[in-house]
Formats: structure tokens, sequence, C-alpha cells
């Protein structure tokens, strides 16, 4: 997404892993920690705050997290790398 707040969150990303994208904790809706919206996913929030737990860490996650800016992440699409040494060149 271009803001990434992994360092932040033990490495589970809640905008890839939280169907809401939520970046201050849990909507309230999960139960058993899995996902209101679908019941098949696990919810990250429940995943990040046992991950922080494991860690020590769980105090930080009472800080506010401020709105994303979301304008670095509509620039291109999804990030790409291209290796030039396996690039074919038509010739």
């Amino acid at each position: 997404c271009g803001d990434c707040i992994l360092g932040l969150t033990a490495g589970i990303c809640p905008i890839a892993r939280c169907s809401k994208q939520l970046l201050n904790g849990p909507c309230g809706g999960s139960q058993n920690g899995v996902c209101e919206i679908d019941p098949d996913i696990p919810c990250a929030w429940q995943l990040i705050w046992e991950r922080m737990v494991k860690l020590g860490r769980e105090e930080q996650l009472l800080e506010i997290q401020p709105p994303k800016d979301w304008s670095s992440s509509r620039d291109g699409g999804l990030r790409k790398i291209v290796r030039e040494d396996l690039r074919i060149n038509e010739q």
C-alpha cells in the first residue's frame, strides 16, 4: 500500500488481513477469533493481539494510529521488480 505499518502490528498486515482494513483494533463484530464478514477468515486483529502478547508489546496497541494516507497506494498498482538478468530479448 506504500505506507507500511508491519512494525507496529508484529508483522501482520491489517490492510491485507482485515476485511475492513482497520488500523486501530477489531471492529467488534468478530466472534471466537473469526471475521464477521467471512467466518472462514481469522480475525486479523485477534492474530495481531495474540502475537503482540507473546512479544510483550500489547501496550503499543493502545497508541491510536492516524488515518491512512492512501495517496501513495494508487500510483501504478502492484509493485513489481524486473530482473534484467532474466529478461528475454526478442530479436
